[in-house]
């Protein structure tokens, strides 16, 4: 809970202690639904949840959990985003305010509760929506710290009267009969999708229920299959009730020992059932469940499921766009909900004027970025460099903050500026603190010509031919040595590109 307050008017609804955070008691929790499910019933937990009581639909998706694929791919989905480093932004640099609010949220960041609620949040990205209550404690000298967010189950969340509601609870943990409207200073609300639908329908894990019933039934029919008909069996062939009998017994015998011995005119053969059609069916159709669940769940196939894809065929960098595509996405939301409903609250009970910063999940793609390098390195190479604004931006892909190197200057094309003037002269105070005095004096001198093609030149490349053409003509012996003096001088008087 957040700082103390004055009591509010007392209403209908009962009210959650302000001194700790009531857990419901484990032994609430609904029995398991999918031992007996079937596609009426399933029907039927629908029609409720849309109704306004949820309960048995997320007891529903706490069983799909157990499900080996649908488990898989929700750690992949929630991993992307959990194994990034998390960085803070300020919003403007230049605002002391703004930076302070940054260095006071670090602490927060690295709270092993940030973690858990991070997690706990991200299950939004199939379930409609995840509830946590928030509560920070006063510390003498520090002022408030996080000291506390604990998921709020999904039993207790009420829609029956058509909008959010939290079950209030005794303080045993039994739910009662009353709820609360969630107070934004108490509760973190994220929901993890952008579908538009209402929370009561059932969010982006309603998609999965009927391939995830379908495909668990399959593989126990599959299962009957293969031990009424996977399994050979021995097939006898009589010509007396005597021959009847020794089979009978033999076969008796053969369920321990695995042989049976009878006479030269009694025939057995084992008889195999089944075909290559009857058992690939249902082995094929569980791989399209499973498809069509990793699709949903983190936007492709490829790291659930071995699939040829043909060499050069650029399958797998398509669904490697897509999977990234969804990280990029549940880091923006998860981004704006914990700077709204945590950071803010965070920096206004602690008196922190600035703006609470921006919170970064790891970068983009090594490819992104070795493209966004390639860019910037045209534009300098074209005189133009990102503005302020734009640096904001390369952060947030870039996973860090960045800024400007101090006391560096924008980029200006190699020969708009003149370093020096035709003769040189102007500038020889300049340069002789930098460099020699003779070096100066020959720039005035036997290298004057040089000086004014490098100023007279419209690009490097005719500052380098035409430089070439004199050198050769020239009798100067001009060494590699005095060449590069020459140009770091050009560089020192702010003439970059040379």
């Amino acid at each position: 809970m957040s700082k103390k307050r004055q009591p509010k008017k007392q209403t209908s609804e009962k009210k959650h202690s302000d001194d700790q955070i009531i857990v419901m008691d484990p032994r609430q929790e609904l029995p398991n639904i999918s031992r007996t499910l079937t596609g009426n019933r399933l029907i039927n937990i629908l029609d409720t949840a849309e109704s306004g009581d949820t309960r048995d639909l997320f007891a529903l998706y706490r069983d799909m959990l157990s499900d080996n694929q649908i488990q898989s791919d929700l750690i992949k989905r929630k991993a992307a985003v959990l194994g990034d480093t998390i960085n803070l932004q300020e919003i403007d640099a230049t605002n002391p305010g703004d930076v302070a609010a940054k260095d006071h949220c670090k602490p927060l960041i690295s709270n092993g509760q940030f973690t858990d609620a991070v997690s706990h949040c991200l299950n939004s990205t199939l379930w409609p929506v995840a509830v946590a209550e928030k509560q920070f404690k006063y510390i003498d000298g520090t002022g408030f710290i996080l000291h506390k967010i604990i998921p709020v189950h999904y039993q207790l969340l009420d829609y029956s009267k058509g909008h959010l509601r939290i079950f209030d609870l005794d303080e045993n943990g039994k739910p009662q009969s009353t709820s609360h409207f969630p107070d934004p200073d108490r509760y973190i609300i994220h929901r993890g999708h952008i579908l538009p639908m209402r929370d009561q329908d059932g969010g982006p894990m309603r998609a999965l229920l009927f391939w995830w019933l379908l495909r668990t039934q399959s593989r126990q029919w599959w299962a009957d299959l293969l031990e009424r008909f996977g399994v050979p069996f021995l097939k006898g062939k009589y010509q007396d009730e005597q021959g009847k009998e020794v089979l009978q017994k033999a076969f008796r015998l053969a369920v321990r020992l695995g042989a049976i011995v009878v006479s030269k005119s009694t025939e057995v053969e084992v008889v195999q059932t089944t075909t290559g059609d009857s058992s690939n069916a249902h082995e094929s159709f569980i791989e399209l469940c499973n498809r069509e669940i990793s699709k949903l769940i983190v936007g492709q196939t490829l790291s659930s499921n071995v699939q040829p894809t043909g060499m050069g065929s650029g399958t797998a960098a398509f669904q490697s766009e897509v999977r990234a595509d969804l990280r990029k996405m549940d880091a923006v939301l998860l981004s704006r909900t914990l700077r709204e409903q945590l950071l803010t609250q965070y920096c206004q009970i602690n008196n922190q004027r600035g703006q609470p910063p921006n919170i970064l999940f790891g970068s983009d793609s090594a490819a992104e970025l070795a493209s966004m390098l390639n860019m910037l390195k045209g534009l300098n190479e074209a005189g133009l460099e990102p503005d302020d604004d734009g640096l904001a931006t390369l952060s947030k892909s870039c996973g860090f903050g960045i800024r400007r190197i101090q006391g560096s200057q924008p980029a200006i094309p190699a020969f708009s500026v003149a370093a020096l003037s035709a003769s040189g002269r102007p500038h020889q105070d300049s340069i002789a603190p930098a460099k020699s005095q003779s070096l100066a004096d020959a720039l005035t001198g036997q290298l004057a010509p040089l000086s004014k093609i490098i100023q007279d030149s419209e690009s490097p490349e005719q500052c380098i031919a035409n430089a070439q053409k004199w050198a050769l003509s020239a009798d100067v012996k001009l060494t590699s040595d005095t060449l590069n003096e020459i140009l770091t001088i050009y560089v020192d008087s702010g003439i970059r590109s040379v």
